[in-house]
């Protein structure tokens, strides 16, 4: 199947695009990745670790604010501690929801046990602490000694509180610590695997920049060779054509438009061709009879001359005229008498050999050269060429005195002495001369040497 050129640039264009599109997919798609994987986890992570350090915080505040209250006896406290308390249960329960890793669970499991417990640790510590206030002036004396009695007891009990309080909630700084480090571990992991996903991201577009441009490239160059090579070959056959070779022909490549270019580069040399070959053929032959002119006569005459010479071969010369050719036009006509120059041009043509060539000397003469055809082989020729035109049908031939069409002849043959080619022609004539004035129909030959 051909293809044109206009789809061919079509096509071109086409997978160019398609390159494109799928070069700008490759990255578009690695971006995607990378941006997926941070947007899936890194705003998790960091949610952990800002509710574990805000937990870490709140947890502060409400030991604080315990131990505020208990120094102070201030109840404004008393309000802030139980907002304090929430606050701490509040991102306990959002680091329930944004943790999914197993260890994460379990610590949140500890920390969920160890917050309840210090949480209840601390509501003892307050209920121990400046409630039994110091007895007035006005009440008892025993009711003094009780107090100061229970002052022992419950300072005892605070420290114990106290001191299970402080191991507790530095078991929770701790647990909060570890969900910390794991969260900032699972950023730089994906710090890391961001990384990674971004080398590769890269790495994965520049080989497939490499392909593209190697394909596109290849594309390229094989759509400049099927335009610019029958181009580069039509442009031979043209500087050919310049230089005067208008047999050359391009063989067709394809029927696209380059194809077409050279089918019609084609025609137009065998058009040229022929017409040349006419016009040389108008320009060495004879309009009316068809055998060659006298001007391309003596040019091959000269150079065969030159060859018999040069290589010492015998060249015969054989002149003829149509005996009473006036009185044949004088009864018929000049059209009847062009009829019968053609008619005689054909019979001496089916006689001679392709090699010899005959000329029409002028008016009813001819002149036939016969290469490399010594005495004895010219003058056979000869007659054989005066018996077959004795006896042939010519047309108005009952009207001449011999009551056919008969012809005078005078040949001679080239020896090593001829200095010219217009020797040959001149013996051959003087030849036809003496056979004209010995009767007509006849042949007189010059023999070499004479």
């Amino acid at each position: 199947m051909t293809i044109s050129l206009k789809v061919k640039f079509f096509l071109a264009a086409l997978l160019t695009v398609l390159f494109t599109i799928s070069y700008a997919f490759t990255v578009l798609r690695g971006q995607n990745t990378m941006a997926a994987l941070l947007r899936e986890n890194l705003p998790r992570s960091q949610a952990i670790l800002h509710s574990a350090m805000e937990l870490k915080h709140a947890v502060v505040l409400y030991d604080d604010l315990i131990f505020r209250y208990i120094a102070t006896s201030d109840a404004q406290l008393l309000e802030d501690i139980p907002q304090a308390k929430e606050k701490a249960k509040y991102h306990i329960e959002n680091l329930k929801k944004l943790s999914p890793g197993k260890v994460v669970v379990e610590l949140l499991e500890d920390l969920l046990k160890e917050s309840d417990a210090y949480f209840a640790d601390a509501q003892k510590l307050i209920s121990s602490g400046p409630n039994a206030s110091i007895p007035s002036e006005k009440e008892s004396i025993l009711k003094m000694i009780e107090w100061a009695r229970s002052v022992p007891r419950q300072q005892t009990r605070l420290v114990l509180l106290s001191s299970g309080g402080r191991a507790r909630l530095a078991k929770l700084y701790s647990l909060c610590d570890r969900i910390c480090d794991l969260s900032k571990q699972d950023i730089q992991n994906l710090q890391v695997q961001s990384t990674e996903t971004s080398r590769s991201s890269r790495s994965i577009i520049l080989w497939s920049g490499a392909i593209i441009t190697a394909a596109s490239l290849l594309l390229t160059i094989m759509l400049a060779l099927s335009v610019l090579t029958p181009l580069h070959r039509l442009l031979g056959g043209i500087k050919k054509v310049i230089d005067g070779d208008l047999s050359f022909e391009i063989p067709p490549t394809g029927n696209d438009e380059v194809g077409k270019l050279t089918q019609s580069f084609n025609h137009m040399t065998r058009q040229l061709k022929e017409k040349e070959d006419r016009l040389v053929k108008e320009t060495i032959t004879d309009a009316l009879t068809g055998a060659y002119n006298f001007r391309y006569f003596q040019e091959v005459l000269k150079a065969e001359t030159e060859r018999a010479r040069r290589y010492k071969r015998p060249l015969s010369v054989l002149m003829l005229d149509i005996d009473h050719f006036k009185n044949y036009n004088d009864t018929h006509g000049h059209e009847m008498g062009n009829v019968l120059l053609k008619h005689l041009t054909q019979t001496i043509r089916e006689n001679i050999r392709p090699s010899d060539v005959l000329a029409r000397y002028g008016g009813e003469e001819f002149v036939v050269l016969l290469p490399d055809s010594d005495d004895v082989q010219g003058k056979l020729v000869a007659e054989r060429l005066r018996e077959t035109i004795f006896s042939a049908d010519f047309p108005g031939q009952e009207t001449q005195p011999e009551g056919t069409i008969t012809v005078s002849m005078g040949g001679t043959s080239s020896s090593v002495l001829l200095s010219s080619a217009r020797d040959l022609v001149l013996k051959a004539d003087k030849s036809l001369y003496k056979a004209k004035q010995d009767g007509r129909n006849r042949v007189e030959w010059s023999a070499t040497g004479k």
